[in-house]
């Protein structure tokens, strides 16, 4: 491995202020991610929080990421939720020059690889002498040590799994999104088990085509084409967990011309501090500012243009279909709020793509997809609760606060820790996943490939996903629809 010269260290700002910091620190009152562990094993924040932080992880990369933009994606992916998953844990070795390999991702930055990763990890991260104790993940055609665990990809397929036994894929860069699932799953393997949930988990081979999420990633089929377009203009409803999950994703395809895409940005909120843990690209410097700014901010840093549209989504909000004032009819969905998904169905979008994900120890990591045109209406696809399942659920928060003991120093009063209790477990890997199923169905319209109206899959067994089919997408789909050529190096 390579020692690292002449790279000084990002200033605070320069690596945006993210996980060099503790981020379970006093201000937030109750991590997303420590709540798992609250929830599951009874434990303070406190405990939760010291656990992650000696869940070490080291990232190892092969020669072969030098020339390889979705390598790169996969990586950077991987660090990115590692570090908020288990911050201030992981370690990354290059092989020798990598360090100094250009960036092949975000155009308009002019970064190595090894300063990105330096970005969202700190310089100490990026060494020789990782801990040796961690975890160890692969990418790329690096040698197999025993309990390593290898990410790899070959078109619009990921997979994960024990290096001994699973072998680098083709690496075939047909479509970017790859990357980021390949580096989601890793650490979602890593993360199930170092939090108990799965005994596979980390022994197994796990793998998922974004083409074909209806078929085995063994099947011909689900290998996928070489993408030759994007979708250019859209709007990003949301821009929590979900929401930075999927401009994380948008920002790493290889848009070839100009003009630049235009992200149409919705949100009214601001940012705290659990949204950093959560959310790909926010950092600890972000808070109190309006989320709308920092993600306009970041993806113009990128080649982005933006718009920005600071007001709740509600019954009386309608896209603008007619010229001059045209906007793009095409909506990624990062609401939870079932009432503001409800009105999606009146907004004038020509297409929505929308996912939501569970928000309990016992469902965190399931993802749910839905397309609008849809065969379901909105008021069925998103139901209100009814008064026994709002009772129930009242009551299941209530002696959550009241027996465990996690809960016992977060609040001054029974309210005050029952409303903590009612807050929703969030792990990043899990929006990361779910942005490329999103993203996927995008691209696939301009592709004439499978329409899927509904998806819904659990990462601790992909085996049990269900996808629905609705026909292949054809030319009539493409009305109103802009799109952009891709550069995809083959």
């Amino acid at each position: 491995m390579a020692q690292l010269q002449g790279f000084a260290k990002p200033t605070a700002r320069e690596a945006d202020d993210l996980v060099t910091t503790n981020i379970n620190t006093p201000g937030m009152k109750l991590s997303r991610i420590s709540k798992l562990l609250v929830d599951g094993s009874e434990v303070t924040t406190d405990e939760a929080l010291a656990r992650r932080q000696k869940f070490a992880i080291s990232i190892r990369c092969g020669a072969d990421v030098r020339q390889s933009r979705t390598l790169q994606l996969a990586v950077l992916t991987a660090a990115n939720i590692a570090n908020r998953c288990f911050p201030g844990a992981i370690t990354v070795q290059l092989e020798a020059g990598l360090a100094d390999a250009p960036l092949l991702l975000w155009r308009n930055t002019e970064f190595s690889f090894g300063r990105a990763l330096m970005e969202l990890l700190g310089a100490e991260a990026v060494t020789d002498f990782p801990n040796p104790d961690s975890r160890i993940l692969l990418f790329g055609n690096v040698a197999a040590t025993p309990g390593a665990l290898r990410a790899t990809f070959d078109g619009w397929i990921a997979r994960v799994g024990p290096a001994t036994t699973v072998d680098p894929l083709p690496h075939r860069q047909y479509c970017g999104l790859s990357g980021v699932l390949a580096g989601a799953l890793a650490i979602s393997e890593l993360f199930l088990s170092f939090a108990q949930l799965s005994v596979e988990a980390g022994h197994r081979t796990v793998g998922l085509s974004l083409w074909r999420p209806d078929l085995e990633i063994s099947d011909p089929a689900a290998l996928g084409v070489n993408v030759k377009f994007l979708p250019r203009d859209m709007w990003v409803l949301g821009l929590g967990h979900l929401g930075n999950a999927y401009l994380w994703a948008l920002a790493a395809l290889p848009y070839a011309q100009s003009p630049a895409p235009e992200v149409f940005l919705n949100d009214f909120d601001r940012i705290e501090r659990e949204n950093v843990e959560t959310g790909m690209i926010f950092g600890l410097a972000d808070q109190g500012m309006h989320k709308t700014r920092v993600c306009s901010k970041w993806l113009e840093t990128r080649g982005f243009r933006t718009r920005i549209i600071e007001r709740r989504f509600d019954s009386k909000f309608r896209c603008r279909t007619t010229n001059p004032d045209a906007e793009p009819r095409l909506a990624l969905c990062g609401f939870d709020s079932n009432p503001a998904r409800r009105d999606l169905e009146t907004a004038g979008f020509t297409r929505v793509l929308e996912s939501g994900l569970g928000g309990t120890k016992d469902n965190f990591d399931t993802i749910s997809f839905h397309a609008l045109p849809n065969p379901r209406a909105a008021k069925e696809l998103w139901p209100d609760l009814t008064p026994e399942e709002e009772t129930k659920h009242r009551e299941q928060r209530e002696h959550l606060a009241r027996e465990n003991r996690g809960y016992a120093g977060l609040a001054s009063d029974d309210c005050g820790r029952a409303e903590l209790a009612g807050k929703s477990v969030a792990v990043p890997f899990v929006g990361a996943v779910a942005s490329t199923l999103v993203l996927a169905e995008a691209i696939r319209l301009l592709h004439g490939g499978q329409a899927y109206t509904d998806i819904k899959l659990g990462l601790s067994d992909l085996n049990r996903r269900f996808a629905a089919t609705a026909r292949t997408y054809g030319a009539e789909d493409l009305i109103g629809m802009e799109y952009s050529d891709a550069a995809l190096d083959r």
